[in-house]
């Protein structure tokens, strides 16, 4: 069946602004405030002796797919991931949601003081894939935002994509759970491979993306061409976008997008069997950050996890077992 991005792991800078736009703005269910420290907790994420940190986990209905970790580290010096202009990047570097509105919010979130890079823009993937409408603003610490209004009917993979966010609910302020994460890379087989064949997730969109429509919201050069493929289970939210530059260059972040750096540091799913997706990732040459260790993870208690490097840009992907 495939396992879904179970959250979005954002290290932020204030988690009570963290919590004034993903509970406040977005309407999502805050968890309690929970503390790590400890030898486990700095091995887990490498950081030196002495670090700790605060977490919130925001979900919609405690859900478990799609939500959003941020974590708020207590270290003597972190780094800013995304840079001042930076638009796409080489690694993690947005969080999509769904909205019945795109006007609606995004005149809301605007209001707010949030940024928009553009207004937002109705464009078409392809004949099959259909048309959606996007806009993105900076959000909490530069993090890009990107709000996605579905449209059309059975006759093309987002109309039929509508009828299922339909009927998967929204929060009260009218956003979905993380839809779609994009994960920015700079070669393409590899990291489809371990999204296929470690975590089971199935293509259901592969296009090129070279439209000037489409470049104007993404602030990409006007001529760039960009493979995108969209992987997926049956749930219509915690969806990859594997995003494949294939005439211009983007900021490599790598270096930069690790704990305790402020910005998006991985990407976390839940997994049947943590052994057996070691032993994949072993066979697949990819290396690994940390673990297996039995951790206390924000929100979800004591589990078995590891943390691996993403082929094709170096980020960290957690793999956390379904139980101890």
């Amino acid at each position: 069946m495939g396992t879904p991005l179970f959250a979005a792991v954002l290290s932020v800078s204030s988690l009570k602004e963290a919590r004034h736009f993903y509970e406040g703005a977005l309407g999502f269910n805050a968890s309690a405030v929970q503390m790590h420290s400890g030898d486990i907790f700095e091995r887990y994420w490498r950081l030196p002796c002495g670090s700790s940190a605060k977490s919130i986990s925001f979900s919609m209905n405690n859900e478990a797919v799609g939500r959003v970790v941020t974590m708020e580290f207590h270290v003597p010096y972190r780094q800013v991931i995304p840079q001042p202009g930076d638009r796409t990047y080489i690694g993690l570097w947005n969080l999509n949601f769904y909205v019945d509105d795109i006007y609606s919010s995004t005149e809301s979130l605007q209001k707010n003081g949030y940024r928009f890079w553009s207004e937002p823009i109705l464009y078409q993937v392809s004949a099959e894939a259909g048309q959606p409408i996007e806009v993105l603003f900076d959000g909490p610490d530069g993090l890009a935002i990107n709000l996605v209004q579905l449209t059309g009917g059975g006759d093309t993979v987002i109309g039929r994509l509508k009828e299922r966010v339909s009927k998967a609910g929204k929060t009260m302020k009218g956003y979905s759970p993380v839809s779609t994460t994009s994960h920015s890379v700079d070669c393409y087989l590899p990291v489809r491979q371990f999204y296929e064949e470690v975590l089971g997730l199935k293509v259901f969109i592969d296009d090129t993306l070279d439209k000037e429509e489409t470049n104007y919201f993404l602030r990409r050069p006007r001529t760039a061409r960009t493979r995108a493929t969209f992987l997926e289970n049956s749930s219509p939210y915690g969806k990859i976008a594997l995003s494949y530059p294939l005439n211009y260059e983007v900021p490599d972040r790598r270096q930069l997008q690790v704990p305790p750096n402020i910005g998006y540091v991985a990407q976390s799913f839940i997994v049947q069997d943590i052994e057996e997706a070691v032993f994949l990732c072993n066979t697949m040459a990819i290396s690994i950050y940390s673990g297996p260790l039995t951790i206390l993870l924000p929100d979800i208690g004591l589990r078995k996890s590891v943390i691996v490097h993403s082929p094709g840009s170096g980020a960290l992907i957690q793999l956390i077992s379904e139980l101890v």
